[in-house]
């Protein structure tokens, strides 16, 4: 029982960890290596989904910074870090249909009873993670998240989810050439 329970937790994590499809896209003339301090803008992003969810903007913020430093980056001011890191996010409404074919019913029959439909609706959201030079003014990396959103998680969940999907967009950062 403790063996069937354990790998259940292990399929869950697994599962949390391949719900998010992520990309990055870089500048290839920069040199990242002469980037040492970092600052997230914690100002108003325009059109940001981000600007209507202040607790998840907090979170994203946090998680951002733990990334970053954990990667040997230093945290300091905005006006004085070598790039700024703007979070950006939106959300779509989807619809999932699965068609699971005819159905049939007892052995015996061999006409179909009709189509076996599943019409599912949820939210996906995508973060995006800018990170501009601060000399320049220039968007040197880009990196973006896309999953669905589980909007019964507690506040414990939706921390850990965000912290997974930072970590997983920021994981290419800085690129290797």
């Amino acid at each position: 029982m403790i063996k069937l329970i354990i790998m259940f937790g292990l399929l869950l994590v697994v599962t949390a960890c391949s719900s998010i499809s992520v990309t990055s896209d870089y500048d290839p003339a920069t040199d990242f290596s002469g980037y040492k301090t970092f600052a997230v803008h914690e100002g108003t992003v325009d059109g940001s989904a981000l600007e209507n969810a202040p607790l998840i903007k907090r979170r994203v913020i946090d998680a951002v910074r733990k990334v970053m430093v954990s990667k040997g980056f230093l945290l300091t001011e905005e006006n004085n870090a070598d790039i700024v890191l703007y979070p950006f996010a939106g959300t779509n409404d989807k619809i999932k249909v699965t068609d699971w074919g005819y159905s049939y019913g007892p052995y015996w029959r061999r006409y179909p009873n009709g189509r076996n439909i599943d019409v599912s609706s949820y939210t996906e959201a995508t973060l995006v993670l800018d990170l501009v030079d601060s000399k320049s003014d220039q968007l040197i990396w880009r990196g973006a998240g896309t999953g669905a959103i589980r909007e019964n998680n507690s506040p414990e969940e939706r921390t850990e989810a965000i912290d997974n999907a930072v970590s997983r967009i920021l994981e290419n950062y800085p690129p290797t050439k």
